[in-house]
């Protein structure tokens, strides 16, 4: 008997029933971010791995412990992508998108790949949904910061998340990162005993990959950095502060906040929620000024965010509710009562417009009987059974079961979507 083979660990199907979920929200997203003037892009899941090699930063854990990397057929050494936005620019440059465009807004939904260790809000396939402003220069980038950063809180919103919280930091200028690293480096030096193996391994490295660590023995020595001494807020990030104040935003200002990718410089923030434990971040993003030309293109601003689709999922539903019950009055069941080829086209033709129209349809096409219709679509939680015989095909008609009123009534083909419109609402 042969051996059955299951998904890889850490990398998980996505069955019926859960991915309504899914397809939800990221037509929410695409809603939102098209409205916001944003325009879709969709990169390969494979690239070469010194794209990530020279963008995220070879000290960082992605680079250090994470990445699926391999040498292909051909000899190549590609990756499979652990971020997007090192895809985003390489792709914008390849093609020359800002030849024919002064600046771009881009959103992206899709995997990404981490080989780190499965646990909860955690696997090696994940799925994300972010978007990248690039090349807009207003008020030296600060504007821009704001609007992303409002931009992402905004949309948590919309999805229906009530309770989040949004932290920020000021990485500085990559050449003040250069005059603090010294500085930073000197004081982890002194406290080197205490540091554990990875730090200091970052020491060497990338000092400001130290603010990663999760280990609990480096959390005193890391929390005590004197960071007023070493890099004080500069008054462009004051700026900033004080238009996330206008906006009413809740936030805190986080110094050990570095985020995990090395091109970051300036402003950075991340976004956590209620409920979903230690690993309780489902967003992040920040400020990137010199990606473009580390790989191989001009000097180019930009900034953005990603946010975790997995953990947003998690924190909309404990934060309101069931998701299932935010599209439950959409999901229409058809019912045809008879085998024939013209009573199953039309179910299929209206099916296919509903559809289109955005609701969730519901069919079997093999089955006749109304009871066993009804069961399934009671099963299904559809809010409507819309019934088709030859009867109803002769008054021209659909016999309509509101499921939630429990009523039924007789509804004119041409009429169906003003009649659901108007029942729902809408």
């Amino acid at each position: 008997m042969a051996q059955k083979l299951g998904a890889l660990r850490g990398m998980e199907d996505i069955l019926p029933g859960e991915v309504e979920k899914w397809q939800w929200v990221e037509e929410k997203a695409r809603v939102f971010f098209e409205s916001c003037g944003f325009k879709e892009i969709r990169t390969p899941l494979l690239e070469y791995t010194d794209l990530f090699s020279r963008s995220v930063g070879e000290a960082s854990d992605i680079i250090h412990k994470e990445m699926f990397s391999f040498e292909d057929r051909g000899g190549r050494q590609i990756t499979l992508r652990p971020e997007m936005t090192a895809s985003v620019a390489r792709a914008v440059i390849e093609h020359g998108l800002l030849k024919t465009n002064k600046s771009l807004r881009l959103y992206y939904i899709g995997p990404m790949f981490r080989a780190e260790r499965p646990q909860a809000g955690r696997k090696r396939q994940f799925h994300q949904i972010g978007v990248e402003i690039i090349n807009e220069t207003n008020s030296g980038g600060f504007n821009v910061d704001f609007d992303v950063v409002f931009l992402l809180c905004s949309f948590l919103r919309y999805a229906g998340l009530k309770n989040f919280k949004l932290r920020l930091n000021d990485l500085g200028s990559f050449d003040q990162q250069k005059e603090m690293t010294p500085q930073l480096k000197q004081y982890f030096s002194r406290e080197l005993s205490k540091l554990c193996p990875d730090c200091r391994y970052r020491l060497e490295k990338n000092v400001l990959r130290i603010f990663d660590c999760k280990n609990e023995s480096c959390q005193p020595i890391i929390n005590k950095v004197p960071w007023n001494e070493i890099a004080p807020l500069s008054k462009e990030f004051e700026y900033l502060i004080s238009c996330i104040q206008s906006g009413s935003i809740p936030f805190e200002v986080d110094r050990r906040l570095v985020r995990g990718l090395d091109y970051y410089n300036h402003a950075v923030f991340e976004v956590s929620a209620e409920g979903l434990g230690a690993q309780n971040a489902i967003a992040g993003g920040g400020r990137y000024d010199h990606l473009f030309e580390d790989l191989g293109g001009t000097k180019t601003p930009c900034t953005g965010f990603s946010l975790g689709m997995e953990r947003l999922l998690e924190a909309i539903e404990k934060s309101s509710g069931k998701i299932a019950d935010k599209f439950i009055g959409y999901r229409v069941y058809l019912a045809p009562l008879e085998e024939n080829f013209k009573v199953q086209e039309i179910v299929k033709d209206l099916g296919l417009k509903l559809r289109e129209k955005g609701y969730s349809i519901e069919l079997d096409l093999r089955e006749t009987s109304l009871s066993k219709h009804l069961k399934q679509a009671n099963k299904a939680a559809a809010r409507f059974v819309l019934i088709l015989g030859s009867e109803e095909i002769k008054k021209g008609i659909w016999t309509v079961k509101d499921m939630k009123q429990k009523i039924q009534t007789e509804i004119k083909e041409g009429d169906i979507l003003s009649y659901l419109h108007k029942e729902l609402g809408l």
